[in-house]
């Protein structure tokens, strides 16, 4: 599978499973002060940067309320942080239902041209 992600940490070997799409839209996290930003989803999960990472446990489960752009109105993911960088949290949904699922995939399909040849 490709790393689609922009180029700021080299990955070795890639553990998703579900492909991943760069893109950035803003989040609040249940605990953490202030606007941040999603910087890639996926079905699977979605990274966040933050200023203070060290703040957050890898195991914890935050409460992600994102508004993405081709939703009217703000998405609510329970997650659970599995990775932590100096740039953020990598977080995996938790138990996404099917509007969650649906709201994702549009995002998909609407941004999927913006993936490099042989990722869709």
């Amino acid at each position: 599978m490709a790393d689609i992600r922009s180029k700021k940490k080299n990955v070795t070997k890639e553990r998703r499973k579900d492909p991943r799409l760069e893109f950035h839209c803003n989040a609040m996290v249940q605990g953490i002060d202030g606007i941040l930003t999603i910087t890639d989803i996926s079905l699977g999960g979605v990274f966040i940067e933050i200023g203070e990472p060290y703040k957050i446990t890898v195991g914890k489960m935050v409460t992600i309320n994102a508004k993405l752009p081709t939703e009217t109105q703000a998405v609510r993911f329970k997650a659970k942080v599995v990775n932590k960088t100096n740039r953020g949290i990598g977080c995996q949904f938790i138990a996404l239902d099917d509007w969650e699922k649906e709201a994702i995939c549009l995002c998909f399909e609407y941004f999927k041209d913006t993936l490099p040849a042989g990722c869709k």
